[in-house]
């Protein structure tokens, strides 16, 4: 085969939601047919299962699920012993005064992911090998696959922001010192990643964007001026026509804090309070215990009126809630771009985002959102918010021209795909 004809193999590991890695992966396909991806893991976010009609991979493994003979393991483990990684394991685990048992437990994982790598991923004959969400667990088999393979990490925010202690950083540190590549979002997470796990790493650094979907965008443009599809969509949800409508952050974890930032609404004036309803969308990611907690919270509070929604909404559904949304409160402990933000600054409505949130490449290229600096604030700032709203949105209309320039997959796919070449061949 030419090298002009070449086909390159790209395996999926680490994380496979499929949020991110659809559009990531489904954009480059549709550009370039030279690169095909297969995937371990694969979690279709909105139904649950495996479905995989129209996805843009060749072959779904899980690897996870290989039954591995008693036998077999404790070969892979005696072979385990003779490398000086089992040392490193071992050293490490001693200094952090590891139990026993949990050091028996992380050898036998590890000789899990050698015996996985040798059998099943390394035959496979991959040209490059994707992890992405690099926290330890995501990144096993990184340690296994040879000195020569070509191996790109990807970080997506959280496993960068949320995840720490000593041992996290010894194994994620290990693991990109494997790596060809390393990918991080924003010039701000480049700096938290080399600080955190080692300036070394500078030389390996992309910062690249993932590629957003594209449907929703187009969706937005379709429906922002059909005021019977608006009106529609808030008749169904019962979602009041007079009031202005506040979205408290974008899926059911809790870390995006809605129980904080509800206790702050409830200090604004009356006045305010009559002209609202709060909106939650809670699709994906509420542990049942969470979710009780803000059912309950949404019943006991007689202020103002608090919107529970449940349901997975498709492309069409997400584009009529974030153009009925006035302003989104951003508040979760980290992020890195969120795509719902991204859809609600698009439809040119407002943003009030934790000024600890890095977004500094949104200000830089121009688009338009409200900071605020801390829970105690956030009463004054959306008191603020609420009041010039109008005026507010006025200074958003730029904000789609914007986002197209350098978030849309004409910029964003180009440069994923360009990282490939530049790492393949």
């Amino acid at each position: 085969m030419s090298e002009k004809n070449k086909v390159f193999n790209i395996l999926i590991l680490g994380i496979g939601q499929s949020n991110f890695l659809n559009q990531l992966y489904g954009n480059i396909v549709s550009r370039n047919k030279k690169f095909h991806f297969s995937i371990d893991n694969y979690f279709e976010l909105s139904r649950g299962n495996n479905e995989s009609k129209g996805l843009p991979y060749i072959n779904f493994y899980d690897f996870d699920k290989i039954e591995i003979k008693k036998w077999a393991l404790k070969r892979s483990l005696f072979k385990l012993t003779k490398s000086r990684f089992f040392w490193n394991i071992l050293f490490f685990e001693l200094s952090q005064n590891s139990s026993f048992k949990s050091i028996k437990k992380q050898l036998y994982d590890f000789a899990r992911a050698k015996y996985r790598v040798e059998k099943h991923i390394l035959p496979l004959k991959n040209d490059l090998y994707h992890f992405h969400f690099c926290v330890p667990k995501n990144l096993k088999y990184i340690f296994f696959l040879p000195k020569s393979a070509t191996v790109i990490c990807s970080f997506w925010g959280s496993d960068l922001l949320r995840e720490t202690g000593t041992s996290n950083v010894f194994y994620v540190r290990k693991a990109l010192s494997k790596a060809t590549q390393i990918t991080i979002q924003t010039p701000e997470l480049a700096q938290i990643l080399l600080s955190k796990y080692g300036r070394e790493f500078q030389s390996k650094l992309e910062i690249l964007r993932f590629t957003i979907s594209q449907e929703i965008y187009e969706r937005l443009d379709k429906n922002r001026n059909n005021p019977e599809q608006l009106d529609a969509f808030r008749t169904f949800y019962d979602i009041p026509k007079d009031k202005i409508v506040i979205a408290v952050g974008h899926n059911g974890f809790k870390a995006n804090n809605h129980i904080q930032i509800i206790n702050q609404i409830k200090f604004l004036p009356k006045t305010i309070l009559d002209s609202i309803v709060i909106l939650l969308h809670l699709s994906y990611g509420a542990k049942e215990e969470y979710l009780q907690d803000l059912i309950h919270l949404s019943r006991k509070t007689h202020s103002f009126k608090i919107i529970i929604i449940k349901e997975f909404f498709d492309a069409e559904k997400i584009s009529l809630l974030r153009l009925n949304t006035d302003i989104l409160i951003q508040m979760p402990i980290s992020d890195a771009l969120s795509g719902a933000m991204t859809e609600v600054l698009y439809a040119k409505n407002i943003v009030l985002a934790g000024a600890w949130l890095p977004y500094g490449i949104l200000r830089r290229k121009g688009v338009f959102f409200k900071e605020v600096e801390s829970f105690n604030k956030l009463a004054f700032t959306l008191q603020e918010c609420i009041e010039n709203l109008n005026e507010l949105k006025h200074f958003s209309d730029n904000n789609p021209n914007v986002i197209r320039s350098f978030l849309f997959p004409n910029t964003t796919t180009k440069e994923w795909m360009q990282l490939f070449e530049k790492t393949l061949i």
